[in-house]
């Protein structure tokens, strides 16, 4: 049932540290850097992939760097609440940042209400940036006004994670955390986590926070010892 009444959550939610700088660039993910990356996207885009792909991290990206004048509507935690509650008034934003729009699929008076946010955005300028898990066209039980209009947007497709990307990662987000880790050492994290960022990033402040404790250096056998890559969770 949707919610009539009560306090909506922040529109605005940046992720831990969710932002361009410690975007794990990709030569997969070039086109739509391009597209995106600046000061203030100049372009509306629709980015598809499953679940950990980085979507979100995008959308946020984005929003950090446009700033107050910046939507971030993580659609996933406020489904349930009335959709003129949580789209009041988002047109003027210079942005608008629609995470997970395929949670409202099947949901009549989220679909109007997003397609008259569509109209509303081209009137007045703002750049519109929408996330699902999959393809336009693949959202089977959206009116087919919306799905039009989130077709006639760039649409791309996240690449998933290799075991280069996550060593990469692993290193960007330890420089971030101050710890040292040497080609070896990420190369033998990278084999035994799982290919999502969210894992990586739980492993590197769990790992950040033992060997702080412990007064040890990063190393293989440290890592070996401590036993996190058997617990570490996406």
């Amino acid at each position: 049932m949707t919610q009539e009444s009560g306090q909506i959550p922040l529109l605005m939610r940046s992720e831990d540290l969710a932002t361009w700088g410690n975007w794990l660039s990709r030569p997969e993910t070039a086109a739509l850097e391009q597209l995106l990356r600046g000061q203030v996207p100049e372009h509306s885009a629709f980015v598809w992939g499953g679940e950990g792909m980085g979507k979100s991290h995008i959308l946020q990206a984005c929003c950090d760097a446009e700033g107050l004048d910046a939507r971030y509507i993580p659609l996933r935690d406020l489904v349930d609440f009335a959709p003129e509650q949580v789209l009041a008034d988002v047109e003027i934003a210079r942005l608008i940042a629609i995470d997970d729009i395929d949670c409202v699929e099947s949901r009549a008076g989220w679909q109007e209400a997003l397609f008259a946010l569509f109209n509303a955005s081209r009137e007045t300028g703002a750049q519109l940036l929408v996330t699902a898990d999959k393809a336009p066209q693949q959202l089977l039980e959206a009116l087919p006004d919306l799905r039009s209009r989130l077709s006639s947007l760039p649409v791309f497709q996240m690449p998933r994670f290799t075991e280069d990307h996550i060593a990469e990662l692993l290193a960007l987000r330890g420089m971030e955390a101050g710890i040292e880790l040497s080609d070896g050492v990420a190369r033998y994290c990278s084999l035994r986590l799982p290919r999502h960022p969210r894992a990586v990033v739980n492993f590197i402040n769990q790992l950040d926070q033992l060997s702080l404790a412990r007064c040890r250096a990063v190393t293989i056998p440290f890592v070996r010892e401590s036993g996190l890559l058997r617990q570490a969770e996406i």
